[in-house]
């Protein structure tokens, strides 16, 4: 057993009896940039999936993955569809009307974007009922003029489920007059809350009859919103589906995905993740060479034990033991201490308090305002990995240098 192996015992016993000085202070240090970097890569790489996962199940989830749209309103639009939903790439198909609007209530005035859905057409593209606090998309039936917005929304304009409001959108049919927006009022029928600051703002759904008739479409859509079964290729897919659209129209029509609005900030992500974790991974690899510091400074302070201990029938091989499990105990409890330091600040990051406070600190700053976390068992896996055979590694050059002491000269020079 390990525990009764004479090198072992030997290198507890040097450990303990490091003496107050620089020595000392390079074993402490290496303790404690072991114990750094792997705290702090299991923190990053935990926050930066966080965000990955939140904007690929949140965000990318709750917009569509592509839209097929009309350079004008595209009036079959049920033709069109019924061709896209033969492909078993495209999971979800929803017609929209969109329009800039101004929403008005109690004096309070908020531009938004307004959309009109079908609400069973909806739910296979987007989240957003998923994340409902009041109401339902249900709630838009034809000609009911509901509306839902976001809580964002809701807090600015002081409107709440039941409320009325009065929603204005331009009118490009010009009067005598000139142009005029029309208004209407419609009636809060429910609130969502995604999570992103931009889509709680800026997102308002109405029903598509509504929208058609509040913007004199006769029952004509802007176009088509899909979702499909791999997100990241919805560049390619998209150009299909309208290679598809065309077939069943003689209008112009023009493809767009996530990738054109949310494309440059999950590539960054994925970069940052990378580069953040190899900069981090330089503290273990200082702390490789902290370890190799103090294993040699060790050598030189107990030259005269080893060499007592060669005299005493010690070989090579367990000379060379001795410093592989100074360094194996360094590093493992400095991986130790880490692992534990980094799951608990991974799990504060998560915890309501910092929710509140970073809600606050980045307001209106960021696509989401909270820290996201997750913790993947196999990410932590490979840290602890990558740590433990850089640092046990580097002890095979100063292990190798003890066991080449010669008793005879070192014990002649005492």
């Amino acid at each position: 057993m390990i525990l009764k192996d004479l090198s072992f015992l030997i290198a507890i016993r040097f450990l303990k009896a490091r003496k107050e000085g620089f020595l000392s202070f390079v074993t402490g240090l290496s303790f404690a940039c072991i114990a750094l970097g792997v705290a702090v890569l299991i923190v990053v790489t935990s926050v930066m999936n966080g965000f990955e996962k939140e904007l690929r199940e949140r965000i990318l989830n709750t917009i569509p993955h592509a839209s097929i749209e009309g350079i004008v309103p595209i009036d079959n639009w049920e033709s069109i569809y019924t061709e896209l939903k033969q492909n078993k790439e495209i999971i979800g198909l929803a017609p929209f009307i969109e329009s800039q609007s101004l929403l008005s209530h109690k004096g309070e005035v908020l531009g938004t974007k307004i959309f009109g859905i079908k609400p069973e057409f909806e739910k296979s593209v987007s989240v957003v009922n998923d994340f409902m606090l009041q109401g339902s998309l249900d709630s838009l039936k034809a000609n009911s003029f509901n509306i839902i917005i976001g809580l964002s929304q809701s807090r600015k304009l002081n409107a709440g489920i039941g409320d009325e409001i009065a929603l204005m959108i331009p009118d490009t049919n010009a009067s005598f007059a000139g142009y005029f927006p029309k208004i209407k009022t419609f009636t809060v029928s429910g609130i969502f809350r995604v999570g992103s600051p931009e889509l709680d703002q800026t997102n308002a759904f109405i029903n598509i009859s509504d929208a058609s008739k509040l913007m004199s479409l006769d029952d004509k859509v802007h176009g088509l919103r899909l979702k499909f079964d791999d997100l990241f290729e919805a560049g390619n897919l998209s150009l299909m589906a309208l290679t598809d659209a065309e077939t069943k129209t003689n209008q112009l029509l023009t493809s767009k995905d996530w990738t054109n609005s949310y494309g440059s900030l999950f590539e960054a992500i994925m970069q940052e993740r990378v580069l953040v974790g190899l900069l981090l991974f330089l503290i273990i690899v200082v702390a490789a060479f902290n370890i190799i510091s103090m294993l040699m400074m060790m050598i030189n302070d107990k030259r005269s034990q080893l060499a007592i201990l060669k005299t005493m029938g010690m070989s090579s091989y367990e000379i060379q033991k001795i410093f592989l499990y100074l360094g194996s105990i360094i590093s493992l409890i400095g991986t130790l201490i880490g692992f534990v330091f980094g799951l608990l600040i991974t799990f504060f990051l998560s915890t309501d308090y910092m929710e509140v406070l970073l809600g606050f600190l980045m307001r209106d700053s960021y696509f989401i305002n909270y820290f996201p976390t997750d913790l993947r068992w196999n990410w932590i896996a490979l840290i602890i990995l990558a740590s433990l055979t850089m640092t046990i590694s580097v002890c095979l050059y100063p292990a190798r240098l003890a066991s080449k002491i010669y008793p005879s000269k070192v014990l002649r020079n005492e």
